[in-house]
């Protein structure tokens, strides 16, 4: 399972009421949901939450969702308890919250035995620590083929500093950026790909459009979502354009140009055939915005 897979992420509370409805299709945009027992349920709501997640393991187990689904768990020891549930096997993985250079062994020492997928989320003090990083990420090394994504906990991370993202800026353009970026060049070199964080304020949706561009243009192909009217959004700019398209496929030519030029940009396969590579794989996933023109497919 690869993160570009995932697309917009939606988080469910397990006390939902439409959960089920949401794990099986309701909404056609839906590609990835986690199951939250964390952050979204009150502690009173524990048991319950945990109850209501098992009756949907047995649903699961005997039926097929068509989206991927992840659990969060509150704690390592709810971990615990969620792996000996029957029909686990049917969820995807699980997204680890609050993960520090101290604490993932302990939650790695649950998982190493089976053969979930997992998302780490990074979300506290750590992330305005370029050196703790680089020590989250060789501890995931040995991992990587089971990590999907590194997720940020944006809105936790922005706790640590007493603020809120502003509902007129991007992520970006706030305190948030630099953290993105130390994520982004820490983990995307070596293999790892990583989440975009949430963006909160679902009715700016042409915010939304240009925070999801800044995320592609800084190697983030998945984004957190808060609410299901985002998933269209965020998803529609995951299918690259007719020109890009041309251009990728031309890069990615066995007989192309060690430098050429297609509609005004200069095209180098050696560096950018890892982009044009990522550029097909999202065409295959999400489809084109726009068709490939004939003038488009010709290259100087």
């Amino acid at each position: 399972m690869k993160a570009i897979e995932l697309g917009a992420t939606l988080y469910v509370p397990a006390i939902k009421d439409n959960l089920l409805d949401t794990a099986y299709g309701a909404n056609p945009s839906v590609r990835s949901i986690v199951i939250c027992l964390e952050d979204a349920i009150r502690e009173d709501q524990v048991e319950q939450a945990e109850a209501r997640f098992a009756e949907a393991l047995t649903q699961f187990a005997a039926r097929e969702t068509p989206v991927l689904v992840f659990a969060r768990p509150r704690n390592i020891e709810m971990l615990v308890r969620l792996l000996r549930l029957p029909g686990i096997e049917a969820i995807q993985g699980f997204v680890l919250p609050k993960i520090t250079t101290q604490n993932l062994p302990q939650w790695l020492s649950v998982l190493v035995h089976g053969n979930h997928a997992f998302m780490p989320t990074i979300e506290g003090e750590e992330a305005f620590d370029r050196t703790a990083l680089s020590r989250l990420r060789d501890q995931l090394l040995p991992y990587a083929d089971r990590v999907t994504a590194i997720r940020i906990g944006g809105n936790d991370i922005l706790n640590v500093l007493g603020v809120r993202r502003s509902n007129t800026r991007t992520a970006y353009d706030g305190p948030l950026g630099p953290v993105i970026r130390d994520i982004a060049g820490t983990f995307l070199p070596y293999g790892f790909s990583v989440a975009a964080p949430v963006f909160e304020h679902f009715s700016s949706t042409d915010l939304l459009r240009a925070e999801v561009e800044q995320d592609i243009e800084h190697g983030l192909l998945t984004k957190t979502a808060v609410h299901p009217l985002q998933m269209e959004t965020i998803q529609s700019l995951y299918r690259p354009s007719g020109a890009e398209m041309a251009e990728a496929r031309a890069i990615l030519e066995k007989d192309a140009p060690a430098v050429f030029g297609a509609h005004g940009s200069m095209c180098e396969p050696a560096t950018h055939s890892r982009w044009a590579g990522t550029i097909i794989q999202r065409a295959q996933i999400y489809g084109t915005a726009t068709p490939v023109t004939e003038a488009q497919s010709r290259v100087a």
